[in-house]
């Protein structure tokens, strides 16, 4: 039986956390995910099918727009890992196979406010996992107002839907309670020093591993921000606790880098290159994204904490707050709304403020009066 050899196949290997990998075809690079494997009837039929979608892109679809909008400068300007999710969830919207699929919906269509209920139906089809299906709508939604500036369409109908996953966690921070119960749960000092590095700076995981001892001055941490792909310069004053923490990290840096030279020697190996990074693993190199979000799920987990790690960005504008920082300056600093931040300190800073300040009113003013006598004695007369 000859063998058919398909033109710009892509295979994509992804390892599981069982340890296995799971090998996933799509057409071209950047093209719809194929179904089945290779040498199925059903794998040929997805590959058939894409090929012709690219060989007439349906310019008039909602396909044809996703086709338009992966090839546009907008889209190419995401970061990679952006991308690589992005493509997953327009090959969902450009779809044209099950009963509440959308991608053969026209520009005609797109165009009437009616299809706003085709669109609902298809978002709802994932009302199990709200998260998935508020993602789907904003990626639906970001090409929809891209086809609109590019003037294909007139209207977004997906623009203001309101999301099923409801998570307020504004409010959340990380106590010294839980940081008490994370330090007794981690592993090695290694992890120990993550959540509590970010409740210090108030940095995102992306820039937490990113970030250099080339980047801490004497009086802040100035380093590109990876949300803006070094666009943006995000600066960190260093508190009192961060330069504490920073030298505790580096001592320990230290102390792992010698017996890991020392491992090396034994092993009659190069002796290993001291981190440059500020986090690092127990084999003194830098941390992947995935890896120490990993170390952060499997430790709060054993520790029975139910935070996260961007809660240690609510934890430090709480301590910028207590080092006399106005909101205005904190939300300048962690790169949020103003009014987030007052939510935020209202609950956790500002209201033990006040408590705390009456209280020391309260004992002044019974320090320099008379003890009140509740209990007067009765006049002869009564």
């Amino acid at each position: 039986m000859p063998v058919v050899r398909l033109k710009g196949l892509n295979q994509v290997k992804k390892r599981l956390k069982d340890g296995t990998v799971r090998v996933h075809w799509y057409a071209w690079k950047g093209g719809p995910k194929l179904d089945g494997q290779p040498g199925t009837p059903e794998f040929m039929d997805s590959y058939n099918r894409a090929v012709a979608t690219r060989r007439n892109p349906q310019n008039d679809t909602l396909a044809g727009l996703v086709i338009r909008y992966k090839a546009s400068p907008e889209f190419e300007r995401l970061a990679p890992s952006t991308k690589a999710e992005w493509r997953r969830y327009l090959d969902m919207i450009s779809a044209d196979v099950g009963a509440d699929d959308i991608g053969a919906l026209t520009l005609k269509m797109l165009d009437d406010r009616r299809c706003r209920a085709d669109i609902m139906d298809w978002r709802n089809q994932w009302a199990s996992t709200p998260r998935k299906a508020d993602f789907a709508m904003q990626v639906l939604s970001r090409t929809l107002s891209w086809s609109v500036s590019n003037g294909l369409l007139a209207i977004n109908v997906a623009a203001g839907v309101e999301q099923l996953y409801q998570s307020n966690r504004a409010d959340q921070i990380w106590t010294p309670e839980d940081l008490a119960a994370w330090t007794k749960a981690a592993p090695s000092p290694e992890v120990d020093v993550i959540v509590r590095l970010a409740c210090v700076t108030g940095m995102r995981r992306e820039d937490l591993v990113k970030l250099s001892w080339s980047h801490v001055g004497a009086f802040a941490i100035v380093m590109s921000t990876g949300k803006s792909r070094g666009r943006l310069t995000v600066t960190v004053p260093l508190l009192p606790d961060t330069k504490a923490l920073l030298h505790e990290i580096k001592t320990q840096q230290a102390r792992r880098h010698a017996e890991l030279i020392e491992i090396a020697k034994r092993k009659k190996r190069p002796p290993p290159p001291a981190c440059l990074t500020v986090l690092s693993n127990t084999r003194g190199k830098p941390w992947t994204a995935s890896g120490l979000e990993g170390q952060v799920i499997k430790t709060k987990a054993a520790a029975g904490v139910d935070k996260h790690l961007h809660d240690a960005r609510g934890t430090f504008a709480t301590r910028l707050r207590m080092g006399g920082l106005t909101a205005s300056e904190i939300a300048d600093i962690v790169g949020w709304e103003e009014k987030r931040v007052e939510r935020l300190l209202a609950t956790y800073v500002d209201r033990d403020s006040i408590v705390k300040a009456l209280a020391e009113r309260i004992n002044r003013n019974e320090a320099g009066a008379p003890a009140p006598n509740f209990f007067p004695t009765l006049s002869n007369d009564d």
